[in-house]
């Protein structure tokens, strides 16, 4: 799955779980966020290594809660983490590195953005949509980002 799919599909269903949709949206891409760049430069041996386990899920979930001591932003983030790793099956993940030894599958780095892609970015887009039109705290949510981000990009302007 891409960007889109995971973001939506994440966001949608951690607003009915009344988990934080922004939060989990976000965490859904920190397992590529982890292993994407240490494949392309060669030091781990597939595009889905350490992040893509419920051990990465488990220790990025106890970061979070014992740095704001909130069980629903740890649950949230973990949460997203997780719905990325049900959303790229039924492709290789590596669910209980490193206790159980995987046959990881290597080679070079490639992507093909197929058409299967391309329709669950489609119902990614889709979702965040809907999320964005009736969930008025993920429409706050997106928006007081959206203001952070403008105040940020002016101070680096001066």
């Amino acid at each position: 799955m891409f960007i889109l799919g995971h973001i939506g599909i994440t966001a949608f269903l951690a607003s009915l779980l009344f988990f934080y949709p922004l939060l989990a949206a976000a965490s859904s891409l920190i397992p590529d966020l982890i292993d994407k760049p240490f494949y392309i430069l060669g030091i781990f041996p597939c595009g889905r290594y350490i992040g893509h386990t419920l051990l990465a899920i488990v220790i990025v979930g106890l970061i979070s809660y014992l740095l704001t001591k909130r069980k629903l932003v740890a649950l949230s983030i973990s949460f997203g983490m997780l719905m990325h790793l049900f959303e790229d099956m039924p492709y290789f993940i590596p669910w209980f590195y490193p206790f159980v030894d995987y046959d990881f599958p290597t080679g070079p780095f490639e992507f093909h953005y197929t058409l299967k892609l391309f329709i669950l970015d489609m119902i990614g887009l889709f979702l965040l949509i809907i999320l964005y039109k009736r969930n008025k705290t993920f429409r706050g949510e997106v928006l007081g980002w959206m203001e952070m981000m403008q105040s940020f990009l002016k101070k680096i302007k001066k």
